[in-house]
């Protein structure tokens, strides 16, 4: 396919591509941005299936079947692959909350069970002008911490964890994080994100 006279692979090649060639961070945020964009996970396989070489990677066909296109941005993509391999049951992603005083919004994942909120917090919502939505980082803070006060105020809600990158990372301390807010957690593995 060629897009203004530049040749480019289209995005189910492109995922495949990029969940064979990098690391399992970078493929899973990929193929769950192409997927969240309106390409089934489904066509993302069938590509996958169709180029032989490439059916070797085992690797690259479990980040394929792991997308879903749920998670909103690569830091959620990451903090699920954290969560999934360090043995979280699966949480339900973008869940809605309410209070009296109405929605309080999306989190990105919710541990019913467990009672546990997480929250990945990319922090380009503090620095970017745009999505701050003519808003001050200050403004955008002390916003966020209402919207957290009103979620540890919903019943059945016990903690909310905010990893940032560096805590989802190899070597963060997101599965620390994972364990203190009371979520089952295997001890001694290595979460595997290298990005």
């Amino acid at each position: 396919m060629r897009i203004e006279g530049v040749l480019v692979t289209g995005p189910a090649d492109t995922a495949v591509d990029v969940a064979v060639r990098y690391d399992r961070a970078r493929g899973l945020a990929v193929a769950d941005a192409v997927v969240r964009r309106g390409t089934p996970r489904e066509a993302l396989l069938d590509r996958y299936a169709e180029r032989p070489a490439v059916r070797a990677h085992r690797r690259a066909r479990q980040v394929l079947e792991l997308a879903s296109g749920l998670s909103e941005s690569a830091g959620e993509s990451v903090a699920l692959l954290v969560m999934r391999d360090v043995g979280c049951p699966p949480p339900t992603q973008q869940q809605l909350f309410h209070d009296a005083s109405g929605p309080i919004g999306r989190v990105d994942f919710w541990f019913p069970d467990q009672g546990v909120v997480v929250e990945f917090d990319g922090l380009a919502k503090y620095r970017d002008p745009a999505m701050r939505r003519g808003r001050s980082a200050d403004e955008v803070v002390v916003a966020e911490k209402i919207r957290e006060d009103r979620l540890r105020a919903v019943p059945g809600v016990r903690h909310v964890v905010r990893p940032i990158w560096r805590d989802v990372v190899t070597g963060g301390r997101f599965p620390a994080m994972l364990a203190d807010a009371g979520l089952p957690v295997r001890r001694g593995v290595r979460a595997t994100p290298a990005w």
